[in-house]
């Protein structure tokens, strides 16, 4: 059961768009040298769903051979064919990955026994344990308590990426599976919340730019020291909502290229971030106090 805080890594890539396998490992080494607890790779914040499969294996390949067992490693293998997932989930496997996860099928209209019979390929095509995204303001489906419920019976999931405000579904899922099934939540501004609400720990993209921050969030709530927890969380959602203007990904790969950890921009149809718009970015962030923040957390 995996727990703590699990950056959802970017994806750097180079000025001509292809991944920029040395600077992933500069972002991978960065994040290690603040404990984080796992990596989850090729989500959306890395930008999965805009590149090859053949992309998509190669950034898994390269994080899970850097890490090298010293945290898990969770590869989203979300496509639109299930033969793509299948294949992507295999190649987790093969490049010793230690679980997969993957969004339902969308775009297509598809009956919740359609998704059931995806997820049952997916497990069956790489033996990992499998965690559902459930993800519905990106892909238009809701993952019902009822359907994560089935498949936890059945053996094919083992857990969830929950990323909806949507708290009483949550929390529905939990007591639907029971206390065996691993939930970790999404929205980084709510990452308390779910805590409270019976979430092991939090998958985010903004972990990348503040892991110490979120790392002392975690340890607050695990030593109860609620108010504690409080104003980490407090302290990050200002943080987010002075990267929401600019796109997060797009924002949080600029945050972290302010310290030194370039990463590049997103990837088309995403607009990365011109001279101008950084020194915007630069003033809010500092305005929203994240210097100091990030001076904290490496303490």
């Amino acid at each position: 059961m995996y727990s703590g805080i699990i950056p959802a890594l970017v994806t750097p890539f180079t000025a001509d768009g292809q991944v920029d396998t040395a600077a992933l490992h500069l972002v991978v080494d960065y994040l290690l040298a603040h404990k984080v607890d796992g990596f989850y790779v090729c989500g959306s914040t890395g930008e999965g769903l805009l590149m090859t499969e053949a992309e998509r294996c190669l950034v898994a390949e390269t994080v899970v051979r850097q890490v090298a067992g010293r945290v898990p490693v969770i590869v989203h293998v979300g496509a639109l064919a299930t033969s793509t997932s299948e294949h992507l989930a295999a190649h987790a496997r093969a490049a010793g990955a230690d679980a997969v996860a993957a969004i339902p099928p969308f775009y297509y209209h598809i009956e919740p026994e359609g998704i059931a019979a995806h997820y049952h390929r997916i497990a069956a095509a790489c033996g990992l344990p499998l965690y559902l995204y459930n993800i519905p303001d990106a892909t238009g489906v809701s993952l019902s308590a009822r359907l994560a419920g089935q498949l936890h019976a059945d053996g094919v999931i083992q857990g969830m990426k929950f990323t909806s405000y949507d708290q009483l579904t949550f929390r529905e899922i939990i007591e639907t599976c029971g206390p065996g099934f691993n939930v970790m939540a999404g929205p980084d501004e709510m990452l308390l919340s779910f805590l409270l609400m019976g979430a092991h720990g939090g998958i985010g993209t903004t972990y990348n730019c503040m892991p110490g921050l979120y790392k002392r969030l975690f340890a607050a709530w695990q030593a109860g020291e609620v108010a504690a927890a409080q104003r980490w969380q407090f302290l990050a959602d200002r943080i987010i909502l002075a990267l929401r203007p600019f796109g997060v990904i797009a924002a949080t790969k600029a945050a972290l290229g302010f310290m030194g950890v370039a990463c590049g921009g997103p990837r088309n149809p995403m607009i990365p971030l011109d001279d101008a718009r950084q020194d915007a970015l630069r003033t809010a962030l500092q305005e929203a106090g994240f210097h100091a923040a990030a001076q904290e957390q490496a303490r």
